[in-house]
């Protein structure tokens, strides 16, 4: 007898305990003002990047305009309904919460260190229309310093503005974000929106006619995508590359364990990969050793996991035609994209035929002089280029290429640029910040969740990438690189409740 066919009353019975099953676990709604600021962060972490990277002053204006919306949006009080709890109605004041996030307090003395060099410059920028230089000014000796230049020209007023809106987004994030799904959803935009910028700059690399957006001549001749500077580009798609292989990883694993049919987790493989065909067309070196490092540790994560879970767990055919399928897309993207440019070039550095990776070991020994005598209290935020020169003369080969000097605006290693503008000071800040993260994903055991190791993974490899590159000095890769280390400490916890519930 089959229920349902030969026995309709049976069938009716065995259903009822599974619809109130499905009753009692029905999704609670997000709070409407969760809602509103999840809306906000999502929409600031996308225009970011779309806006050339947020390296114009519209765009940096733009986003703190969006940073302090977020930030009030996330401490306005809410009163939750049994929608939104599925137990009794309570109302949430946000203060406490803000107060009892030690980056709140590292960050607000971050902010305060930037605006004391503000306020006590001890070199002014002067020109004569055909050439600047820099004078010194009295300043006070005992405080941190910084230099007094226009605002269109950077300087500590606008790192000042770029680091106060990375500081409201992070604590928005913590104070507002109080679902797993809203978290969730931010990863999801930033996988989504990761696609897009590769797509639109593989139809540069495509259909390219010299312009950014077909409309506007890039001051610089190595763009991609939206980013003025091709390895700003690729560094940020490897951020969304990491994340979309997590959601992968979390997604399949997941389904493993409901015994799902199917699954999103081949639609983020997918995503995944058209992301890595972008990196590596960008012609971003270091960018594109970050993928292949990442992707091959990925891999191995991936089919080591194949042989230790039980052989009826396995779907090892599925797997096997997800990667062939996956491999013949990839191989015939890059044969469309005459992707033999971008291994030459990674060739090129590996060999070290190429002297561009010769002059950067020398302006990095250069900028470790500079450390040296600025290691106490700095130079100041955003300084670096205004005062480096003085130690370049000391380096011919990076100074001048025949007739003509070089000016080196960063030092192409954020690793040693960062200490010689904060100082001791700042960096201690900055240790101290990275200390609770660490911590804080250590006691919560991250790496038994799938998508906290893979952004994990990739967030510090791109660390590590800035010893031979200046991405942090980049607004939209460090706010969301930022940005990302808040969503997986945040899901990590998250999910380790979610499994103890």
């Amino acid at each position: 007898m089959i229920p349902g066919r030969d026995d309709p009353e049976t069938y009716n019975a065995l259903q009822r305990p599974l619809e109130q099953f499905r009753a009692k676990t029905k999704r609670l709604k997000i709070h409407p003002t969760e809602l509103a600021l999840l809306w906000i962060v999502c929409a600031h972490l996308v225009f970011l990047p779309w806006a050339i990277g947020g390296m114009r002053p519209w765009s940096q204006f733009i986003s703190l305009g969006l940073a302090i919306l977020g930030f009030i949006v996330a401490l306005r009080p809410r009163r939750y309904t049994e929608e939104h709890t599925g137990a009794a109605a309570f109302r949430l004041i946000m203060w406490p919460k803000l107060f009892r996030f030690p980056l709140f307090w590292l960050g607000l003395a971050f902010l305060g260190l930037i605006l004391v060099q503000a306020l006590n410059p001890a070199w002014a920028y002067v020109t004569d229309g055909k050439g600047w230089w820099m004078r010194q000014i009295e300043y006070k000796e005992w405080l941190p310093t910084s230099v007094l230049v226009p605002f269109e020209r950077w300087g500590p007023w606008r790192m000042l503005m770029i680091y106060g809106s990375v500081w409201m987004v992070l604590c928005a994030m913590w104070i507002g974000f109080t679902r797993r799904r809203s978290v969730q959803i931010l990863f999801l935009t930033l996988a989504c929106n990761g696609l897009l910028l590769a797509a639109f700059g593989i139809t540069q690399r495509l259909l390219s006619n010299g312009k950014m957006f077909w409309f506007w001549k890039s001051p610089s001749g190595s763009f991609f995508s939206s980013f003025v500077y091709k390895n700003h580009g690729g560094a940020y798609l490897d951020i969304t590359l990491a994340v979309a292989c997590g959601l992968a990883a979390w997604y399949y694993l997941r389904g493993l364990r409901r015994l799902e049919k199917s699954n999103p987790a081949g639609v983020f493989a997918f995503m995944a990969t058209c992301i890595a065909v972008a990196v590596l067309v960008s012609y971003a070196r270091g960018a594109t050793v970050v993928m292949l490092v990442f992707l091959s540790l990925s891999i191995g994560a991936f089919v080591v996991h194949q042989f230790a879970v039980p052989k009826e767990n396995r779907r090892s055919v599925i797997a096997v035609l997800l990667i062939l399928l996956f491999g013949y897309f990839l191989k015939t993207g890059l044969e469309a994209l005459n992707s033999r440019i971008a291994w030459d070039r990674l060739a090129e550095g590996i060999t070290e035929k190429d002297t561009s990776l010769e002059s950067r070991r020398i302006a990095t020994r250069a900028a470790l002089e500079m450390l040296e005598d600025h290691w106490l209290v700095g130079t100041g935020a955003g300084s670096f280029r205004f005062l480096f020169p003085v130690y370049q003369q000391h380096h011919p080969e990076i100074f001048a290429q025949g007739n003509s000097r070089m000016f080196w605006e960063q030092a192409h290693n954020d690793i040693v640029q960062t200490p010689i503008e904060l100082g001791l000071t700042g960096m201690l800040i900055l240790f101290a910040s990275a200390g609770y993260i660490a911590f804080s994903l250590l006691r919560s055991y991250f790496w038994e969740n799938p998508l906290s190791v893979s952004v994990v993974l990739g967030l510090l490899l791109l660390l590590g990438y800035s010893w031979w590159d200046f991405p942090f000095q980049n607004p939209a890769f460090l706010t969301t690189w930022c940005a990302c280390w808040v969503a997986v400490l945040m899901w990590t916890r998250m999910e380790e409740m979610n499994v103890k519930a």
